[in-house]
């Protein structure tokens, strides 16, 4: 509320106002108004909050109108005027009062703290009073927000620590003596007030003017006692702040009912200068209180109000719709088997017997249901489901994200109406997703969809799930990387250089390789060829910000494990993979239930667009396939909260090829304006696209209302019979075959639930639970097993158990910006800033969880063998399959994979690591700037970086990319991010993988001497060695190995790293059975002092007169920046005389000098080394 108050030009004002005209068989009026063009935005915040039993009309007439003595426009010689009396107040004007002037800082009762302990709101006694008044009488509530003060309550509390509150205080420290800040903040008084402010919202607060006025010109009539009104905000005392009800009569009480009647503001005026005095009251009638306090000012529950007050209160009784049911002969034609709607009522509300069902015929022209929670429209479309899956032969495919099982209430339905559940696949997304191949054009290609035409597709189709992940304004605003994410794609198509299935990583490899080596993918289209030299020609800081463009947005699909399960899912012709065929399965007359509930919003996103597109691909080939006469089986989608999808022109596409592909769509969520609010241009396309529109008692606008206007019901009526619905109640506009006349708007009644239906007079009994929990037990497994992927891993091995944390150190949330996701371990709970907001690499930290487990990965990886859990209570590894323990090892590990399976059967991704030399006590970690996922992280790439991590199985540097430590350690994308920025970590390249090295301030973090393993010394490495020269380096010497010392004609007996030579080191040597240089070799990197570094490394070389000296490179481009820094040196002679094209590989250089006779690039030498 505080946003948009604040968001107009000038603070907005709202008011609430309870009145009555003091009328036996008056109702006391609530009112909410506002005087800017808010009003339509608070209308409808009105209607979700108050029950559908409430009128809530929306009126221009001033609601304390009763108050006024006598109508300002009555004529003055009106008889009615002669025994004209002057008129007679009484008022309550609440004030704020403080111990201390600037005690209105602290905090007043909380409303969550106040339902706690007391069971009726403190506005109940003041509508009790006002159903007692004989006599006009009106009670104001008035918010403004009120500007930014966190200066002011900082400033306070270091003045309340130092001792120098009061004026005596700063006296007594200035000239007498000096007290101890300690003391001071131990004195309760000080402690009490420091707490205080701490919790008031300093930053979103309102300034708030209540009061009370009665009225009379009657002088018989009595003024009410207003001692009730006065003390009812009592409760709201804080410890140094109260509301005190001051009751006036006269003309402080006339002031009052003036300032009532114009609405005044009272601004808060403890600063003013007669609140300074000493004699004075801190007192004003101007409250501050932030957004936890103001509910009890202005909230009333009519449950706990007296008989009386409830009476005056309660709500008009509304009228029935009123609406006619149409002629029946205009209503008959939908009485057919179909997708029952519900029961046709008369204008009086009677039901018929026999209900009203869209025909499939017209169901190709999709349906629109809008329902506010609780409405009815999760069991209206359960009982449509299960009626329509009986009248039609093609699948009933149902995307359900809430997860309030709904899904489950249908699956009763359907085993209670059908007997079993053996044309149902139900896919519960937390533990299998369907197992689809999305960059997979091999299908289209077979049904004869020509190529160009298929690649588009899938090109658009990721396009828009990365709309769906960002945002189009986030997606767009770096205009040319959404360009070259589609040239990459349509390059990795090619049908020469391309394949016709590929994963997610190897996309982000081609990515990453671009970017490295500017080297565009070889294409057979010239102007796709031309588009990406483009591309590559900018200069280096363009083509890197462009590229950094195109990695920020591609690797939004990764970093949730379950996506990548999906788009690196590319199964093989000949494989048992599992396939999720949607092609076979829409001409099967089966259900599909997609439950997405368990997932963050964003993910649940992604999937749904996934299916859409691998829906849009099964109906394009089942078109292409078939011939015009072909009738193909009508499939139906069902959409919950579809409002979620509006910035998708995928939905767009379907919604308009339906007809030619045999396609219904039922798009449900609670209210138009949902989808109105996220995308005014689909909201128009729905308008105009579903022809049949079910909608209950939700609030809407004039472009909705005309789809039931008539020629005799406009809008504005049409808006006030959609307020008369009821719970289970729907107004319905249905569309006619071609030719027909459409039956004019009418009232439906939900249909009954169905039998099976938990919440229905027939559910199951106890043995008919058991069965049909073991048959969906059955099926489940059925469809995990042949379309499915298993991701139950992914999401039960890092749950968050809320653990006491007095002093809790901040700790990684998961990687939704919503609640945390479950896992069997147990890190701490956390929460972090949103995405969008600006990063603050160190905030305020506290001191660590004392239980938290840092010497071990397992309690935080998102990555473990299927076969294997872990317990965090004991911190042991489990065979899933016959709970065994292992020790947290990696022999644990393996142990507990072959307990009951075999390594073989063991991706080697899925094993993390298990231990981390992470040495940091409580005190060290709740002293650091960073969490504890950093510092694991930190404590992860730097172990990597000394190789001390088993290669074979948990991580091997010289091929593995650090991202798997990110996963292994369970750090976000975004803390990884303030690590780079904060300077603690760098990044050395992301192709061929991605490495970082710690830096001195990472390695500061993380408490360890960088002289430890191969940091240091002959044979062990330079001091500020990267991770990547490592890998150069080792790889070169493995070169060697493999070229010199394995090669009888080489004097080469030993290949060594970080050999110390007169004075200086060599990266790596190859040494003759006398200890004699033979072989040298450099890993160069092109760095800032490329220019006498390198002629430094050649001379090096050179001075061993050795057989060959090799050179090591990290890509192409870094190869010629090599050979030009020998070329054209700072210092002395040209090293090299010859120069080559920048597009020729290092291989082809035909160098024979003393410091080079031969360079290879990182990627060479991986390749080489892997194929040996």
């Amino acid at each position: 509320m505080y946003y948009l108050l604040a968001s107009t030009k000038t603070p907005s004002t709202l008011e609430w106002v309870l009145v009555t005209d003091g009328s036996d068989t008056g109702p006391i009026e609530y009112v909410l108004s506002v005087d800017t063009a808010l009003a339509s935005t608070i209308e409808a915040w009105c209607r979700e909050l108050v029950p559908n039993s409430f009128d809530i009309s929306t009126t221009m007439t001033d609601p304390l109108r009763c108050l006024s003595p006598a109508d300002a426009d009555a004529d003055p010689d009106d008889r009615a005027l002669e025994s004209y009396a002057p008129p007679r107040y009484r008022a309550v004007e609440f004030v704020g009062v403080t111990d201390r002037r600037e005690d209105w800082q602290t905090t007043l009762t909380r409303y969550d703290e106040f339902t706690d302990k007391q069971s009726r709101l403190p506005l109940a006694t003041v509508v009790s009073a006002l159903a007692d008044a004989s006599v006009p009488m009106a009670v104001q509530i008035l918010v403004r927000p009120y500007p930014d003060w966190r200066h002011h309550a900082l400033d306070r509390k270091q003045r309340l620590k130092q001792g120098r509150e009061t004026a005596f205080q700063r006296f007594f420290e200035d000239w007498v003596l000096s007290t101890d800040s300690e003391n001071n903040v131990s004195d309760p008084r000080v402690r009490s007030r420091v707490d205080a402010l701490d919790e008031k919202d300093a930053q979103h607060s309102f300034v708030v003017t209540a009061r009370a006025v009665a009225a009379t010109i009657d002088q018989r009539a009595q003024l009410p006692d207003c001692t009730p009104v006065s003390t009812a905000f009592s409760h709201l005392n804080g410890d140094h702040y109260r509301i005190e009800g001051r009751i006036h009569d006269g003309d402080r009480a006339k002031s009052i009912y003036e300032s009532l009647r114009n609405r005044v503001v009272v601004d808060p005026e403890h600063a003013k200068l007669t609140a300074r005095l000493p004699w004075t009251d801190h007192a004003s009638r101007g409250l501050v209180m932030d957004g936890c306090e103001l509910p009890l000012l202005c909230l009333v529950d009519a449950a706990t109000l007296p008989t009386e007050a409830h009476r005056g209160l309660a709500p008009t009784p509304t009228d029935e719709h009123g609406l006619p049911r149409p002629p029946r002969d205009r209503i008959e034609r939908y009485r057919t088997a179909g997708l029952t709607l519900g029961h046709a009522q008369t204008a009086d509300g009677d039901a018929e017997a026999v209900p009203i069902s869209l025909p499939p015929a017209l169901q190709p022209l999709h349906l629109g249901m809008f329902g506010r929670t609780g409405s009815g429209k999760s069991s209206t479309l359960v009982a449509a489901l299960l009626a329509n899956h009986a009248a039609t032969d093609g699948a009933d495919i149902f995307i359900d994200p809430k997860g309030d099982g709904m899904a489950d209430d249908y699956l009763k339905a359907h085993y209670a109406k059908y007997g079993s559940l053996d044309d149902v696949y139900y896919f519960d997304c937390t533990e299998t997703l369907p197992a689809l191949s999305f960059f997979d054009i091999r299908d289209q290609l077979d049904a004869g969809i020509d190529r160009t035409t298929a690649v588009e597709d899938v090109v658009d189709h990721y396009i828009d799930i990365l709309i769906g992940i960002m945002g189009r304004d986030r997606f767009e605003q770096a205009v040319r990387s959404p360009d070259i994410i589609r040239y990459v794609l349509k390059a990795m198509f090619d049908p020469i250089h391309g394949s016709n299935a590929f994963s997610h990583r190897e996309f982000q490899t081609a990515v990453a390789r671009l970017h490295e080596t500017r080297d565009p993918p070889p294409v057979v289209d010239e102007d796709l060829q031309a588009m990406l030299a483009g591309v590559a020609a900018n200069s280096k800081r363009s083509f890197d910000e462009l590229m950094q463009g195109v990695a920020n947005r591609i690797e939004k699909i990764p970093i949730d494990a379950r996506l990548a399960q999906v788009f690196n899912h590319t199964p093989d012709d000949d494989s048992d993979d599992p396939e999720f065929d949607l092609r076979r399965l829409i001409d099967e007359d089966a259900v599909i239930i997609i439950e997405t509930g368990g997932l963050r919003p964003a993910s649940q996103r992604v999937i749904t667009l996934v299916l859409l597109s691998a829906l849009w691909t099964a109906l394009r080939r089942r078109t292409q396939q078939g011939d015009d006469e072909t009738d193909h089986p009508l499939v139906n989608l069902y959409l919950e909260e579809a409002a979620q999808l509006s910035t998708s022109s995928l939905l767009s596409d379907l919604l308009a090829q339906s007809r030619s592909f045999g396609l219904s769509i039922t798009l449900a969520m609670q209210f138009p304006a949902q989808l109105k609010e996220a995308n005014p241009e689909a909201y128009r396309e729905v308008l105009n696209n579903v022809s049949t529109i079910i909608t209950g008692n939700v609030a809407v606008d004039p472009e909705f209302s005309r789809r039931f206007t008539t020629a005799d019901r406009p809008a504005t009526e049409v808006q006030n019979r959609l307020r008369a619905l009821r719970r289970g109640q729907w107004l319905a506009t249905l569309p006619a075959e071609f030719g027909q006349p459409e039956p004019q708007p009418f009232v439906l009644q939900s249909p009954p639930l169905p039998v099976g239906h938990p919440e229905s007079d027939d559910p199951f009994s106890p043995a008919r639970e058991t069965a049909y929990a073991a048959a969906l037990e059955l099926r489940t497994a059925r469809t995990a097993q042949a379309s499915g992927l298993n991701v139950s891993g992914i999401g039960s091995r890092t749950t968050t158990e809320e653990t006491h944390t007095p002093l809790g150190h901040r700790e990684a949330a998961p990687l939704d910006d919503s609640a945390a996701s479950t896992h069997r371990a147990t890190p701490t709970s956390a929460h972090t800033p949103a995405e969008d907001a600006p990063p603050d690499p160190y905030p305020d930290r506290n001191a660590p969880t004392p239980d938290a487990r840092i010497n071990s990965a397992l309690p935080y990886t998102s990555r473990l063998p299927p076969m294997v859990g872990y317990d965090p209570e004991v911190h042991v590894v489990v065979c899933e399959e016959c709970s065994t323990r292992y020790d947290p090892t990696l022999t644990g590990i393996k142990n507990a994979v072959q307990c009951c399976h075999s390594l073989e059967a063991v991706d080697r991704d899925e094993i993390p690591l298990s231990q981390l030399p992470l040495k940091l006590s409580a005190v060290e970690r709740g002293s650091s700037a960073f969490t504890d996922a950093q510092l694991r992280f930190l404590q992860a790439v730097y172990s990597a970086h000394q190789r001390r991590f088993d290669p074979e199985f948990e991580y091997d540097l010289l091929y593995d990319s650090m991202v798997r430590l990110q996963e292994y350690t369970g750090i976000r994308y975004q803390e990884v991010q303030e690590l780079i920025d904060g300077g603690s970590l760098s990044v050395d390249c992301t192709y061929p993988h991605k490495l970082y090295t710690v830096t001195p301030k990472g390695r500061r973090a993380i408490a360890v001497r960088h002289r430890e393993g191969i940091a240091h010394g002959h044979g062990r490495g330079d001091l500020s060695e990267s991770s990547l020269h490592v890998v150069m380096v080792e790889l070169g010497r493995r070169y060697l190995e493999t070229e010199f010392v394995e090669d009888d004609d080489s004097a080469a007996v030993e290949a060594v790293s970080y050999f110390e030579h007169e004075g200086s080191r060599l990266d790596a040597v190859c040494l003759d059975e006398d200890g004699n240089i033979v072989v040298t070799l450099e890993a160069e990197r092109a760095n800032h002092d490329i220019l006498t570094a390198v002629p430094e490394d050649y001379d090096k070389m050179a001075a061993c007169d050795p057989e060959a000296a090799v050179w090591v490179v990290k890509n192409r481009s870094d190869a010629h920046e090599i050979l030009r820094a020998l070329n054209e040196p700072n210092e002395g002679y040209p090293r090299v005389e010859k120069t080559y094209s920048s597009n020729s590989p290092p291989s082809s250089f035909q160098i024979h000098q003393p410091g080079f006779t031969e360079m290879h690039t990182l990627q060479e030498l991986q390749s080489d080394a892997s194929h040996s």
